[in-house]
């Protein structure tokens, strides 16, 4: 009886032995994934970071080519009103020298 309590007590001890192997295993697990888990939040923060980065830097350009063409098409007016007053102001000078001219020589 004694033998078999001893076997009993042997069979008891391995199968503890088993469990904290088993718990140590799951544990070495558990950190490997969390681990793995953090490399890869760390990557997908860095590729967001780097799409949101490229798409800022496109609206960027974006924004001064739109700027720059507002620019051109503002100067292009302002221009064409310049011609058009210009225009005006020689039309007006002849017709003041036309004017003048009846008056002094009728």
């Amino acid at each position: 009886m004694e033998a078999q309590g001893e076997k009993l007590l042997q069979d008891l001890v391995t199968q503890e032995k088993n469990l904290v192997r088993k718990v140590e295993e799951a544990k070495a697990k558990a950190k490997a994934q969390l681990d793995q888990a953090a490399v890869d939040a760390a990557k997908l923060v860095e590729d967001a970071k780097a799409k949101a980065e490229s798409a800022a830097k496109r609206d960027l350009e974006a924004a001064a080519k739109e700027a720059g063409s507002a620019r051109e098409e503002i100067v292009r007016a302002a221009r064409e009103s310049a011609e058009l007053l210009r225009e005006k102001a020689r039309n007006n000078a002849q017709r003041a020298v036309q004017l003048v001219m009846e008056k002094v020589l009728p």
